[in-house]
């Protein structure tokens, strides 16, 4: 064998070699930031949260991306941001206290761009005599982070928990609801009657 096909040979046995090395190879992970996004996203529904009580529209509005869906109880699905911005307004135009919410928990994908949140909510309004109407509920929240690494809402859900049931009534006694008796004498009867 010549000198310059054993060259050839070896240098395409490190060519293949090179190759097989780089398609076996896997790429690095992007780096695992769910520690950070979930204390992101903590922080945003706090500070959600705190406009909503303020019942600040434009505020409550800013932590909802543009193409936003929202799924309210017993009504239609809500889209976009200038949409749900009309309910908002009309929930902070009712009397009372308003809108709070407590996150629960946040899961954050290993990709890092789509979470979600859970917690519960509590939203207290006052009618005309003064009365305060207190529902508690849950709710789910979908996030998602934005070219600029801040997080948006893309989805957001809740509903009512059940209304507490009236207390039963307790059963009375049955010999209370009888009526007094009245002692008639029994006639007797004679043996030819």
């Amino acid at each position: 064998m010549s000198k310059s096909r054993s060259r050839v040979s070896y240098s395409f046995a490190a060519f293949v070699a090179l190759n097989l090395l780089a398609a076996c190879s896997k790429p690095a992970p992007p780096p695992d930031t769910r520690a950070t996004d979930e204390a992101a996203i903590r922080a945003a529904s706090s500070d959600w949260s705190k406009a909503s009580q303020a019942k600040d529209a434009a505020k409550a509005m800013s932590f909802y991306g543009d193409t936003a869906m929202q799924f309210p109880d017993n009504g239609p699905l809500v889209q976009g941001k200038d949409n749900i911005r009309a309910g908002w307004e009309k929930m902070f135009a009712l009397p009372g206290p308003g809108l709070s919410f407590v996150t629960t928990g946040v899961e954050v994908a290993r990709s890092g761009d789509l979470a979600y949140e859970y917690g519960t909510y509590d939203f207290a309004t006052q009618d005309k005599n003064g009365k305060v109407n207190d529902e508690k509920g849950k709710y789910i929240t979908i996030w998602k982070k934005q070219p600029d690494g801040s997080w948006k809402v893309a989805a957001d859900i809740d509903n009512p928990d059940a209304a507490a049931a009236a207390p039963a009534a307790t059963p009375q006694h049955t010999a209370a609801k009888r009526k007094p008796a009245t002692h008639k004498k029994r006639r007797r009867r004679s043996p030819s009657a």
